[in-house]
């Protein structure tokens, strides 16, 4: 009877142990999860399938990016050489920092304070529409560069379009100008060895956004992700957007067509900008770095004769206040009669959405428009379940028929549009790390308005008939999908 016993002692003892690391997970996922629904599924699965779900909640479970924290907080710290730089730049730009009672310039001046940054004045903005605009208009700034150049993009890809930017990057750095460069592990996990290498030979200073930690750090940061998509030239021209480097954001890949949108920007907001690069770097060179690193820095700032106001606003899991969340909150409670939203991953939670819902009560023209495509077949499905929390409300849901439609942006009656890499899904409501360039401007305004227009004009409205009319299996799988919407 021992003999029998002994081949599973073993696994009874591992088996213990699972059960035992379970337990101890539950009392940060009872703690510190921020839905009911996904606490309750959490403790479910710690409980019932440890051997599996222990693995799971240390990697996906985890809510708040502490390491960053530590890394903003020096950042910010006045004594520290890092927030003496922070200091200069912010004190740039108080000259052109604005308050304003009114409704736009409250809900400006309430982000602003989130993100310990000043809405300013005195910026000229011009929106980039599709890669055939955007890519072009950011290649001649590079070219223009007389001091250094930020780069910091979530996917990089050893394709045509990203080796065209390699060449131009070592060219420029040939010629003396400083590169500093940031990318994505996750996004841009098929970018080869060589290529990095490539470029730092030349002297580009090029870090993945997780530095060179050790192998079981990364690990437990893999569902934390720098979404960013940004480049800033000599501290004086800036750009934002959805589009990151591969030949498909031409309309070369699989998808067809993309319809994305940057943003270019002059002004105190390039300093935004740049402030939320030098806080990802500080991070990936884990605070090794110092100012000395960026010896051509430039804050200085020329007012643009167009005078826009502007915040840019950097958002993710290092946030006190989710930032983006807000942003979306406060704009969908106090919309008057358009609150316009377009997003390639609709997939919002609760407060999002019951704010959206509220809106549409208050008869705001509230529109979602997404792809048709999906390039994510989970969000796509997803996606699907919301019709009836959307179209009893009389929220209109959109589907682009043109093409992949991947541009994040927002408009908000005639008063505020937003341009940036943040979506509608967990993700970018708190596990990425996002920039988001807020615009109070009527000119702008009706440039994004008309270039919804134009986008609704190639799309379709779908309706909660169409999702009624599929199978119970389809069905099924969209509600299945939407279980999982914490980790897409």
């Amino acid at each position: 009877m021992i003999s029998m016993l002994i081949p599973d002692e073993p696994y009874l003892g591992f088996a213990a142990l699972c059960h035992i690391a379970g337990a101890f997970c539950l009392i940060p996922a009872l703690l510190h999860t921020r839905t009911p629904q996904g606490t309750i599924a959490w403790l479910i699965s710690l409980l019932a399938f440890p051997y599996i779900a222990v693995p799971f909640y240390l990697i996906l479970g985890r809510r708040t990016f502490s390491g960053y924290v530590e890394t903003r907080r020096r950042q910010t710290d006045s004594e520290s050489p890092w927030g003496e730089l922070t200091d200069k730049i912010t004190n740039c730009m108080k000259p052109y920092a604005i308050r304003s009672a009114d409704t736009a310039g409250e809900i400006m001046q309430t982000l602003g304070d989130i993100v310990r940054l000043p809405v300013c004045r005195g910026n000229s903005c011009q929106l980039l529409i599709d890669a055939d605009n955007a890519f072009p208009r950011i290649y001649d700034a590079i070219k223009k560069a007389e001091r250094y150049i930020l780069i910091e993009f979530f996917i990089i890809k050893n394709d045509s379009v990203g080796r065209n930017l390699k060449n131009l990057l070592i060219e420029r750095a040939r010629e003396g100008i400083h590169i500093y460069m940031l990318y994505d592990e996750i996004g841009s996990h098929k970018l080869p060895p060589g290529y990095i290498s490539a470029l730092r030979k030349e002297g580009v200073k090029i870090e993945p956004f997780n530095g060179k930690r050790h192998f079981l750090s990364n690990v437990l940061r893999l569902n934390f992700r720098n979404h960013r998509k940004l480049v800033v030239v000599d501290g004086s021209t800036a750009f934002i957007g959805g589009m990151n480097i591969g030949r498909e954001y031409l309309g070369k890949g699989a998808l067809g067509y993309w319809r994305d949108t940057f943003i270019q920007l002059h002004g105190p907001s390039v300093q935004q900008t740049q402030i939320s690069f030098l806080e990802d770097w500080n991070w990936a060179t884990m605070s090794k770095s110092t100012p000395s690193t960026f010896p051509r820095l430039c804050w200085d700032i020329t007012p643009q004769p167009e005078d826009k106001t502007v915040l840019v606003l950097p958002s993710g899991p290092a946030d006190v206040i989710p930032a983006w969340k807000t942003t979306i909150i406060a704009l969908a409670n106090r919309a008057t009669h358009r609150l316009w939203i377009s997003t390639p991953y609709f997939v919002p939670d609760e407060g999002v959405m019951s704010a959206l819902q509220a809106a549409a009560l208050r008869n705001v023209d509230v529109r979602i428009l997404r792809p048709e495509r999906a390039d994510h077949i989970l969000v796509k499905l997803s996606s699907f379940t919301f019709l009836r929390d959307l179209d009893t409300y009389g929220i209109q849901l959109w589907a682009y028929k043109k093409g992949f439609l991947h541009q994040k942006v927002i408009l908000m009656d005639d008063d505020i549009a937003t341009v940036g890499t943040a979506n509608l899904d967990n993700r970018s409501l708190a596990l990425n790390f996002e920039l988001t360039a807020i615009v109070r401007d009527p000119g702008v305004c009706a440039e994004v308005q008309a270039m919804l227009e134009k986008d609704f004009y190639s799309s379709v409205r779908e309706s909660l008939e169409d999702y009624n009319k599929k199978s119970l299996g389809f069905k099924m799988l969209c509600n299945l999908a939407r279980l999982m919407a914490p980790v897409q």
